[in-house]
This record gives C-alpha cells, structure tokens and sequence, in this order.
C-alpha cells in the first residue's frame, strides 16, 4: 500500500482551489504587517477577511 500524497488536509475541507489577482505595493506592505503583527498565515488572513466581510454584506437588520 503507497503511502498518501500531497498536501495533509488542514481543517475540516480541501484546500484545492486558487485566487489570483494584482495589487499595489502598499496594498502588499500592509497585508505583510497584518500577517506579522497576528502571526497567521496569508491565507488565515484571507480566509478571515473574506468571513468578515460576507457577514457584514449578508447581515439581514
């Protein structure tokens, strides 16, 4: 029997799909220092932002 391959699964799903797009500099530079000053990584950042967001975007008041 081989042994599994790939990437470990993090979490409770895959992690399989990508996103792609151009920024500023800036825009790099401040991301950097949110990753440092949380200590998570760029996706855990992303993940969280896109969270956020969805909530506040879908939030029925």
């Amino acid at each position: 029997m081989s042994p599994r391959t790939g990437r470990p699964i993090i979490g409770e799903s895959r992690k399989d799909a990508q996103i792609g797009f151009r920024v500023t500099q800036e825009t790099v530079d401040q991301f950097e220092e949110c990753k440092k000053i949380s200590g998570k990584s760029k996706v855990d950042l992303f993940e969280e932002m896109v969270d956020d967001l969805h909530k506040k975007l879908t939030r029925k008041e």
